[in-house]
């Protein structure tokens, strides 16, 4: 195999397929990314990664001269590819399985294992995909991915779900536990979801979402579907595949107070910055914020005793009850820092239950918080 590409091209698909592969696993071949240099008429090569979970196909133009596959550390190439110039580079395999990278005087040979260990990757088919505003897909990713637990928490199942409210509507819905965030949109946005599991969703593992996103970031034509318990996300020059995740989501509606008979209004810009002001003196252990709610004003405490203590006060409209709770302050910085209100509302039933943070002018964004015990 030998091909020649432009620094700026390879540099690009790399970073594309470098969020797939796997870091620490049994098989190394799961390190590396498939390099397939097509007949010379074609001019295109084909990169694809996998974990065995998601699978990503994209590719480039270049000049083949020698058709032929490989794999290679995605990882040790691409910091090689970034150190140098903007310019053709050669790549080519070797007898002794590595491949020789060339551009003016440097050169570099790296380990490949060969193309035939690599997982077969069936690629999906266009058939069964159908339009899809990426822009919109990006904005409910977006707004959820900070309530996704990560994976290795045993309670929480760590994925994004989807799944119809109402007869019109499409949820997408995170929870850890500790906290929960939703954002609603026009079922009709997206006319290729399928109810995937006996709960009418489907869910999608972080690592994916996160996939998804990246994927999404320059692109404006996409075509989507569900085939084979998989997600599968096209773009002209890229296709991603996420297997979704087994098993129902909990009954999350269930936590949410239906009366929320207090609430407040707040300029998020200047709630955001008092919020980051006190949380310079918190830290994981001490990572608690207190709402001390009094006639005109409201005092947000927080601090610990190593590093001390931190007070802002707030002035509010508020002529109700003295009111004090706590939050992890963390937790209500992700959730205002996603909104684009300018103003937000917080409403409350008491101290026990969880308070409830929306945008005033973002009727689709839903975020409860749940007390901590000080």
């Amino acid at each position: 195999m030998k091909f020649t590409a432009e620094q700026a091209g390879l540099v690009h698909v790399l970073q594309k397929v470098l969020g797939i592969t796997e870091k620490k696993t049994s098989m190394p071949v799961l390190c590396n990314v498939m390099i397939q240099a097509s007949e010379p008429a074609s001019s295109r090569i084909d990169f694809s990664a996998t974990d065995l979970e998601l699978s990503l196909w994209t590719q480039i133009g270049g000049t083949v001269i020698t058709p032929g596959s490989t794999t290679v550390s995605a990882r040790k190439l691409l910091e090689i590819l970034r150190e140098l110039p903007q310019k053709k580079i050669i790549l080519e395999e070797l007898a002794n399985h590595r491949l020789y990278v060339e551009v003016g005087r440097s050169r570099f040979e790296l380990p490949t294992i060969p193309a035939s260990d690599f997982p077969y990757l069936r690629v999906p088919t266009e058939t069964q995909l159908e339009p899809c505003e990426s822009a919109i897909l990006r904005t409910c990713l977006e707004k959820t991915f900070y309530g996704i637990p990560m994976d290795d928490d045993p309670f929480s199942i760590s994925g994004l779900y989807l799944h119809q409210a109402g007869p019109d509507d499409l949820r997408f819905v995170a929870s850890d536990g500790h906290r929960l965030v939703f954002y609603q949109v026009p079922r009709s946005n997206f006319g290729w979801f399928q109810s995937g599991t006996a709960s009418g969703g489907i869910i999608v593992p972080r690592k994916g979402v996160a996939e998804i996103i990246r994927v999404l970031e320059k692109e404006t034509e996409i075509v989507a579907g569900i085939q084979e318990n998989c997600l599968i996300i096209k773009t002209p020059s890229t296709t991603l595949s996420v297997q979704l995740l087994e098993g129902e989501f909990p009954e999350y509606e269930l936590i949410i107070p239906v009366e929320r008979p207090f609430q407040l209004e707040l300029e998020r810009e200047t709630f955001q910055q008092a919020l980051k002001r006190v949380a310079v003196l918190t830290d994981q252990r001490w990572r608690h914020v207190r709402f001390i709610l009094s006639e005109g004003s409201l005092q947000l405490d927080g601090g610990n005793p190593d590093l001390g203590n931190a007070s802002d006060v707030l002035d509010v409209e508020y002529d109700g009850e003295p009111f004090c709770v706590a939050f992890n302050i963390r937790y209500v910085l992700d959730a205002i820092q996603v909104m684009e209100s300018d103003r937000i509302r917080f409403e409350w039933v008491d101290e026990f239950h969880g308070g409830v943070f929306l945008g005033v002018d973002e009727p689709a964004y839903f975020s409860l918080i749940m007390p901590m015990v000080i």
